[in-house]
């Protein structure tokens, strides 16, 4: 099969070039559109049930709210096991499915079980829109002269709903700053003074709010919609509003409480460097989108924003973390591995073929072969990681291209028989049995990466389809490409000599080999020797699960006390961002880059408690820095 193959390649070169040349074109395109991500997702099929109780103990949420939901979520078909958390106004429900699990069915086994948990009225679940690898991109709502309140309506009323449309994108989390509220602060001795209840005032302000239509009213030849107008703009409307008729005089809100615009209570708090409280964006991917395009969305839907002016005079976004930077410095590792991967393959076939042209010949399979990879991975919808690319060896990439090129170079010089065609073809004879073993082995070392299963199968698995892919291409490269290039670049009188570097280890060896061959008995010992050696020094290896990817971040997590209130928390938090950036230890004095111990720390980013939607399950015990590095 092997020999036909070579004879029909041979026969007609111009098909191995073209498919050479289909290789590039399709490769190329495979790797600009290839989902590259840093680090595969280790998480099983996770849904998350959030509901905030207002006002609640942890002890009231648990009993009332988070037992309630995890008997009614138990059961469902693939769940692996339920973990919850329940803390004062916020109950978190983990849904575990097992792995092979599609996360859409387990989501909408979540939504179905929902509707028949009965939960106290006023509770109302919802699905978190958090998952393992989701945060892509962080940002900041600035602006000269605007409170924080100003920026975090501009936050949930104008960017939140824009940055929502972008394909991919399932939510926007709003931390820190001010909630706007219209606050009726109700004196109890007005209210039993006009002899009206609290129920009443609720109900009018409810009934108040309310925009009513009618029918149409025509005039002439016109028709024209009516309706009423009743929504709520500002506090005196408000003020206005009649909660009843005590014998024909009205008894208004005005009459019995205090209306002002307010902060809601906070549930946590952002501060950045010397400012302590802004507001921060948080933007989640999708559960199984792609960061690339993702990414590409919102970088386009932050400069539709710019470019038509949606937000106030002088109020921007600033961006201070962003997925893409970590995915540039996962492809540029993974790029200068392949390149000094590449390159030390040639360098190496140059060495000990002792031949430019058939170093090069065989090298050139190399990249090749990682571009038959890459449309593999985008085929079968794969992402690539720093793993599945990054642990590519190729040398074993090569292999068959050196078996062949080594073969051929045999069967060269004076002592070869027929012409170019002739020598190539009986070299591929030769090595097609030899060739076939080799790469069966290599195949069957890898059925463990293929069985694999859970966290370790996600990560692995990726790999092992990456050199399928590429020892696949080389092999077919080595048949095809390969012995065209050698006929046509390839003298046929080209004698095979060895090079400096193997006389050399032929003066090494041959003395070795010819003395243990006069002394048999003492090459199994020294083999025992070695390999007890070895052995020895095993345990002394480092190990680890994931390699080693310095972001140039630092992440810093800080636990105080469970009781501790929001006011200290941030008195703390202040004092922790001044360490983390080196500040003077007077707090009189400013911190200036000039007077900064650390000028390596670009910026330091606090987050302390939780977002008003609790997709963080945190209280004013918990205190996160973000440090980006120089």
């Amino acid at each position: 099969m092997i020999e036909k193959i070579v004879h029909f390649v041979l026969k007609t070169p111009a098909v191995a070039i073209l498919l050479a040349l289909g290789l590039v074109a399709i490769g190329s395109y495979s790797y600009s559109v290839l989902n590259i991500e840093a680090y595969p997702n280790p998480v099983p099929p996770l849904v998350e049930v959030i509901a905030q109780p207002p006002g609640w103990s942890a002890e009231e949420t648990e009993r009332y709210v988070t037992i309630p939901l995890e008997v009614g979520l138990s059961g469902m078909p693939g769940l692996d096991h339920i973990r919850s958390q329940s803390l004062f106004g916020l109950t978190d429900v983990k849904c575990y499915f097992k792995w092979g699990t599609k996360y859409e069915d387990a989501r909408q086994e979540v939504i179905n079980r929902l509707q028949f948990t009965t939960l106290p009225q006023g509770v109302q679940p919802s699905i978190s829109p958090w998952n393992a690898i989701g945060e892509i991109f962080r940002y900041t709502v600035e602006g000269k002269g605007y409170s924080v309140q100003e920026l975090k309506t501009a936050e949930d009323w104008i960017l939140e709903r824009q940055f929502k449309q972008v394909p991919g994108v399932v939510d926007v989390v709003s931390y820190g700053g001010e909630t706007k509220q219209f606050q009726i602060g109700v004196d109890p001795f007005r209210l039993k003074g006009h002899g009206v209840t609290l129920a009443q005032v609720t109900q009018a302000i409810q009934n108040a709010n309310v925009n009513s239509g009618g029918q149409r009213l025509e005039m002439g030849e016109q028709s024209y919609d009516i309706r009423g107008i009743g929504l709520l703009r500002d506090v005196h409307d408000i003020e206005n509003i009649v909660i009843v008729d005590i014998k024909g005089t009205p008894v208004r809100v005005r009459d019995i409480a205090d209306i002002k615009i307010g902060p809601a209570p906070r549930l946590g708090m952002v501060g950045i460097d010397n400012r302590p409280d802004v507001v921060q964006g948080t933007i989640l991917m999708r559960y199984g989108s792609e960061t690339r395009p993702t990414l590409e969305g919102i970088h386009a839907k932050i400069e539709f924003i710019k470019e038509n002016h949606l937000l106030p005079p002088g109020m921007e976004i600033k961006p201070y973390y962003d997925r893409g930077t970590l995915v540039g410095l996962t492809t540029s590792t993974v790029m200068e591995n392949v390149g000094v991967g590449i390159a030390l393959v040639a360098l190496v076939l140059l060495v000990f073929l002792g031949h430019v042209r058939a170093a090069l010949i065989t090298a050139v399979t190399v990249p090749l072969a990682l571009l038959g990879a890459f449309a593999g991975i985008v085929f079968t919808k794969t992402s690539a990681n720093l793993i599945s690319i990054g642990a590519v060896d190729f040398g074993i990439v090569a292999d068959s291209s050196v078996i062949m090129m080594e073969n051929i170079f045999r069967h060269l010089g004076t002592h070869g028989r027929g012409s170019m065609k002739q020598r190539v073809l009986a070299a591929a004879h030769e090595v097609g049995t030899p060739m076939a073993f080799s790469t069966l082995i290599i195949g069957c070392s890898f059925i463990p990466l293929f069985t694999m299963t859970g966290v370790s199968g996600v990560i692995f698995s990726p790999m092992a389809r990456t050199y399928a892919f590429a020892i696949g291409t080389a092999i077919l490269l080595s048949l095809t490409l390969l012995p065209v290039l050698a006929w046509k670049l390839v003298p046929a009188n080209a004698k095979e000599k060895d090079p400096f570097v193997m006389r050399g280890l032929h003066r090494l060896y041959t003395p070795i080999a010819d003395a243990f061959l006069k002394h048999p008995k003492l090459a199994l010992p020294l083999r025992l020797v070695v390999l007890v050696a070895c052995a020895s020094l095993f345990p002394l290896l480092g190990g680890e699960f994931m390699p080693k990817l310095e972001e140039g971040n630092l992440w810093i997590r800080a636990t105080l006390s469970k009781s501790i209130s929001l006011t200290q928390s941030a008195k703390y938090v202040d004092q922790m961002r001044a360490i983390v950036r080196g500040c003077p230890e007077d707090p009189k004095v400013a911190c200036t880059p000039e007077n900064q111990r650390h000028p390596e720390v670009l910026a330091a980013t606090s987050q302390l408690g939780r977002p008003d939607d609790g997709t963080d399950v945190a209280g004013f015990f918990n205190i996160e820095i973000f440090a980006p590095l120089k």
